[in-house]
């Protein structure tokens, strides 16, 4: 079986070319530049009025890129389906300086098109060191909120629908989506299998930045385990007893110093951390469905894994099949195996 595993975070996107005949050591990895980084480098050099138009993307470094070309006093022009790459909410987009609609006939805008995944140019790349690219699953992880109904807030909205999924089915490889069971909230993560779509017809699977990571972790624990992603904008913890996941708190890491995300933590094992708390304090939540005293394994993966060092807690950093850098990718591997019972 051979998964094509593309994780895409806030700084990288982490791919793995999983083949079940080889080693995992020897299967093909990357780690590349995130798409938002890319694009907002393209940016940097196009002068003039702009128009965008595309995927729904992870924002990130592109917004910023967007905002600093509409302070020279150019125009930006955003197709609907790549202006939610900004936000989920298209009136916040306009209130930027953002217009949202169609190709403005004119030959002053220049045109930018945003897009996820690149699968023609990762096939012709891999071609060259003799990858053949017939592949049976794509598995992909972004980080998707959500788009909330009105007046309700994005990160509770992303929060209770984590808790939803947690409560209707614990284990790590569920949380997880089909081509056909991705709800219509999620843009993001339909806008990636669309891409997809455009040139393979292979089985698809999505699953949330955060839950593929946790899941990646899931080969090195043994008993009651805290897995913690800490990622360049979120930070994500689960408790995990007899490997399923009976706790989840996320915070945005930018929020956390060592000392508080120790006290956040402590308390959450324990089932004592209130997620309205976390929420007013700018995270996104909390949850404990089975709390847990004593000695616990602690596993941390993430780009800011290091603010780990300023804490009194044990740990050590994932590295599935030897590689830190995979956590994610691994994870949707074994979620692409879980769903099509084959290893």
């Amino acid at each position: 079986m051979k998964i094509l595993a593309i994780d895409i975070g806030a700084g990288t996107q982490d791919l793995l070319l999983f083949d079940s005949k080889k080693k995992i050591e020897n299967c093909t990895s990357l780690v590349l530049p995130t798409p938002s980084k890319i694009f907002a480098e393209k940016l940097k050099v196009m002068e003039g009025d702009l128009y965008i138009y595309g995927d729904t993307i992870g924002g990130g470094s592109l917004t910023q890129a967007i905002l600093r070309h509409l302070k020279k006093g150019h125009r930006v022009v955003m197709e609907e389906s790549a202006a939610y790459s900004i936000r989920n909410d298209l009136d916040e987009v306009k209130s930027m300086g953002i217009e949202v609609g169609s190709k403005i006939e004119s030959n002053h805008f220049q045109e930018l098109e945003i897009q996820e995944i690149d699968l023609p140019l990762l096939q012709d790349f891999l071609s060259h060191f003799g990858e053949d690219f017939k592949i049976d699953v794509i598995a992909i992880a972004v980080q998707d909120h959500g788009v909330s109904p009105k007046g309700v807030s994005d990160r509770a909205f992303r929060f209770e629908n984590m808790e939803r999924m947690l409560r209707g089915d614990n284990r790590p490889e569920a949380f997880q989506f089909s081509e056909e069971s991705i709800p219509a909230h999620f843009l993001r993560m339909r806008s990636a299998v669309k891409n997809v779509r455009r040139t393979f017809s292979v089985p698809v699977l999505v699953m949330d930045t955060s839950f593929s990571a946790i899941l990646g972790c899931i080969d090195e624990v043994s008993g009651p385990s805290l897995i913690v992603n800490v990622g360049n904008g979120h930070t994500i913890a689960a408790l995990l007893i007899e490997r399923k996941i009976e706790g989840l708190y996320e915070h945005h890491t930018h929020e956390l110093s060592p000392k508080k995300l120790e006290h956040d933590l402590n308390l959450f094992l324990r089932g004592e951390l209130s997620s309205r708390k976390v929420f007013e304090d700018n995270g996104h939540g909390a949850i404990t469905l089975r709390s847990f005293y004593g000695d616990i394994s602690v596993f941390v993966t993430g780009p800011n894994r290091d603010l780990f060092k300023g804490t009194s807690f044990k740990f050590v950093y994932a590295a599935p099949g030897g590689n830190t850098m995979m956590t994610g990718p691994m994870g949707l591997v074994r979620a692409a195996q879980f769903r099509f019972g084959t290893k």
